[in-house]
């Protein structure tokens, strides 16, 4: 019988999405193949701080028993202070990373796991930080030919003159003039929809300027497409499939960080009730965004369309929710593949992707 791979389930960090990411580990590790892999938990609490696989796994019971999902808030500067913690992850043969946010899903960790030559699930860094800044990936979008809203990125001194009391009347002309009211405006850098308001006239704008600053230096604006919500799964390295279509349906204005966690925040309809060329055409797209960004592992695409062919793309999601209402394991759960086999093969295209990368080293 071969051996069982040692599995590092990382999770937690320092992110707003701190608690996603320890729903989504905690799925994880209920439903991966046993008789393949051994599991290690290991944690990162609100605070930065990396523990052990002993610390992870008797907080994790403790959160069972008063139903919380927090590792706690101690603050830390990663695994190498903390000889356990770093100890604990060198002895694992994978890791599947789980951290959203910043120093999860925006390149960092992958770097890391990278210098420590441990493979691990999902994107490189490169591939993970243009997925993360979003005015990155707009660039690449554009220059690959992929398919957008209308956007303004604004950084720095911009961002801060215009969320001043008395903000520049011509400036703010200038984001009116690009993309138009309705507008979304979100974080260049985040996810979950934290920190994204819907704007509608100025004063709207400059409330929503302000918010979104409060998590990025970089902030977005995007034109508002008023269409139906399509999201595609993507799997696979250098041959990713794409998954049959979902469809989502926000009981509010749009589908915010209370609806995409509440049960009854939206409707999820998997498959999308779309015309089978539509559907192929997305599912194409979704692939060349994939490549845009030169992807690995996995991804979702987020969409807005407008029947039958304005189709736009409106972010690439690197390394998606895996809770027990997320799209991405729905998604190929319609495609046939159990959530358990989902885990098995994804761990198994980061142990291919790092044999790969092995040759060129």
């Amino acid at each position: 019988m071969t051996a069982r791979k040692r599995l590092a389930v990382l999770f937690g960090g320092q992110s707003p999405e701190h608690e996603i990411s320890v729903i989504s580990a905690r799925a994880i590790m209920r439903e991966a193949d046993l008789d393949r892999f051994e599991i290690v938990p290991l944690g990162i609490t609100r605070g930065g701080e990396w523990l052990t696989e002993q610390e992870t796994r008797e907080r994790l019971e403790r959160g069972e028993a008063d139903g919380t999902n927090w590792l706690g808030e101690e603050p830390g500067r990663g695994p190498l202070e903390r000889a356990g913690a770093a100890a604990d992850l060198a002895s694992v043969d994978v890791v599947f990373p789980i951290v959203h946010g910043r120093n999860g899903e925006d390149g960092t960790l992958q770097g890391l796991l990278e210098l420590s030559g441990i493979p691990y699930v999902g994107a490189g860094v490169a591939g993970s930080a243009v997925g993360m800044d979003k005015s990155l990936m707009r660039a690449q979008f554009a220059a690959h030919g992929v398919p957008q809203p209308g956007y303004v990125a604004l950084r720095d001194t911009e961002l801060a003159e215009l969320c001043g009391a008395a903000a520049p009347r011509e400036a703010l002309a200038d984001v009116e003039r690009a993309v138009g009211y309705p507008c979304f405006v979100k974080p260049a850098n985040g996810g979950s929809s934290i920190g994204v308001s819907r704007a509608q006239s100025r004063e709207d704008l400059g409330d929503a300027l302000r918010e979104a600053a409060r998590y990025d230096r970089k902030v977005l604006v995007e034109e508002g497409i008023a269409g139906r919500e399509i999201e595609c799964a993507v799997i696979g390295n250098a041959e990713p499939q794409a998954s049959p279509l979902g469809e989502i349906r926000p009981h509010g204005e749009f589908y915010d960080f209370e609806a995409k966690y509440r049960d009854a925040g939206a409707d999820l309809l998997v498959p999308a009730p779309l015309d089978e060329p539509l559907a192929e055409r997305i599912q194409q797209i979704a692939l060349d965004a994939y490549r845009a960004l030169d992807l690995a592992g996995l991804s979702r695409v987020d969409f807005l369309v407008r029947e039958p062919d304005d189709i736009h793309v409106l972010e690439v999601n690197t390394l998606p929710g895996f809770t027990p209402i997320s799209m991405y394991p729905r998604l190929w759960q319609e495609a046939g593949l159990t959530y358990g086999e989902l885990i098995t093969r994804l761990v198994e295209l980061g142990l291919e992707r790092y044999e790969e990368a092995r040759a060129y080293a």
